[in-house]
């Protein structure tokens, strides 16, 4: 009865320990994406302000922002939708 026990203790402890990487790798992700988008956020609007809004470096800019949200998607990590999904930062 006592090695069953300590058997089942020691099996959900290695369980518990293989779920714990998986959700932290999504927080890094969901971290990485978030600030991925912030710099090509920054990125969009320095140079729409420097350049114009039609410019083509802004364009490249919108072009590597669709990339990075892609990158998102690949690695499961989420983004506020309302505030890059929006206006200037989406490509047309």
């Amino acid at each position: 009865m006592t090695t069953k026990v300590a058997s089942f203790v020691l099996g959900a402890a290695l369980v518990a320990s293989l779920m714990i990487p998986g959700g932290v790798a999504l927080a890094d992700n969901n971290a990485d994406c978030q600030k991925r988008l912030e710099a090509d956020q920054a990125r969009i609007d320095r140079d729409a302000k420097k350049y114009g809004e039609r410019s083509p470096a802004v364009d490249k800019d919108v072009a590597r922002m669709d990339n990075d949200r892609s990158w998102c998607r690949d690695h499961h990590a989420d983004w506020d939708h309302s505030k890059f999904d929006v206006g200037i930062y989406i490509k047309h």
